[in-house]
């Protein structure tokens, strides 16, 4: 059999089921929908089992079906002609076009649905989702593009949309994108929008849709707005890096009394690396904590919120160093805690 015609006429019934027609078919008839892509992209032949599957979806016979698609190949239109069914009598006839005739009511029903929910989905969503088309210009924008990007649907409508980002990020993705191909396929990537396009980063998904997929539209992006947490990000490590310069020996301890943090000042002060202090417990360095009062303490510090009190070090080489320490409890959202050490030696005036 053809295989070649088959494949012509699935294409074509796609293209004329519009969007939501091969999730529909795969519904339908079991397909997997990786498996039917790469059958409509010409990446694998279906079986025969699957012909007749996608054939009777379709409301017709296996030679019914490849023969529809011998005839678009030869530049006929096959639902102009009346003599695919031929040869069948009139009671078969008056069930197989009430049969389908019922089919396609009820396809268009579900596709009609699917594409007004698809639709409002994308209009109504706070994120950023382009369409674009082979020269790489914008097809469509919804409404979550247009508040990012600070401009009106109408504006952003042709325009190239590599050029709405930085000029570092659209050579980056024109390169990944090209890498590709003609497979397409999907890439992420966080970027910076122009600042006359509102100058805020997006955590991008590009999508590219196969070149042989019979799509007017080239690929869609999906864009999510990342600049708070950003900022966010910058303001921490901000922080971080003052505490990790800072002269005041500084530790993070958790409920189980290990060191999940030591700053540069207190690995000085006790002559540990940090890798060495992170794998020690309190009372390895604490002379006036133990391992079996430490529940109390932790309770302790927990009630009193904020507290200051006289101790001991002691350093990797045996040596005790009186110090005050001021602990404060770390509380996070998802209930994690952590005492927060700020260490002050009596030996060295100032710290």
């Amino acid at each position: 059999m053809d295989y070649e015609s088959f494949h012509e006429a699935l294409k074509y019934h796609l293209r004329k089921r519009g969007h939501g027609a091969q999730a529909l078919l795969c519904r339908h008839t079991d397909i997997p929908r990786s498996y039917l892509s790469r059958i409509v992209t010409g990446g694998r032949r279906a079986g025969a089992k699957v012909q007749r599957k996608i054939a009777h979806f379709f409301g017709m016979g296996l030679e019914e079906f490849v023969e529809f698609g011998r005839r678009l190949a030869l530049g006929e239109n096959p639902e102009a002609a009346h003599d695919l069914m031929q040869g069948m009598d009139e009671e078969q006839l008056l069930e197989r076009l009430t049969a389908a005739v019922r089919k396609e009511m009820a396809i268009t029903r579900q596709l009609d649905r699917a594409q007004l929910l698809y639709e409002s989905i994308v209009e109504n969503s706070r994120q950023l989702i382009l369409r674009f088309d082979a020269r790489g210009r914008i097809s469509f924008a919804n409404r979550g593009a247009a508040r990012l990007l600070e401009r009106e649907r109408e504006e952003l409508m042709d325009r190239e949309w590599l050029r709405l980002m930085e000029d570092k990020f659209q050579r980056e993705q024109a390169s990944r994108i090209q890498n590709l191909g003609d497979q397409g396929g999907t890439l992420a990537q966080e970027v910076r929008t122009r600042e006359d396009y509102g100058g805020r980063w997006l955590h991008l998904t590009v999508t590219l849709f196969p070149r042989q997929g019979g799509e007017e539209d080239l690929g869609q992006v999906v864009g999510f707005d990342i600049t708070d947490n950003k900022k966010l990000l910058d303001r921490l490590i901000f922080i971080q890096h003052g505490v990790e310069m800072s002269a005041v020996p500084t530790l993070w301890v958790a409920d189980d009394a290990s060191i999940v943090y030591a700053n540069r000042a207190l690995c000085r002060l006790l002559g540990y690396s940090r890798g060495e202090l992170e794998n020690l417990h309190v009372w390895d360095i604490n002379t006036m904590i133990h391992k079996e009062s430490w529940a109390e303490k932790w309770a302790w510090f927990e009630a009193e919120e904020n507290v200051v009190f006289d101790g001991l070090y002691r350093t990797k080489t045996g040596k005790a160093i009186p110090v005050e320490f001021r602990v404060s409890n770390l509380k996070y959202p998802d209930g994690r805690r952590y005492n927060v050490v700020f260490v002050k030696t009596k030996e060295i005036e100032g710290l």
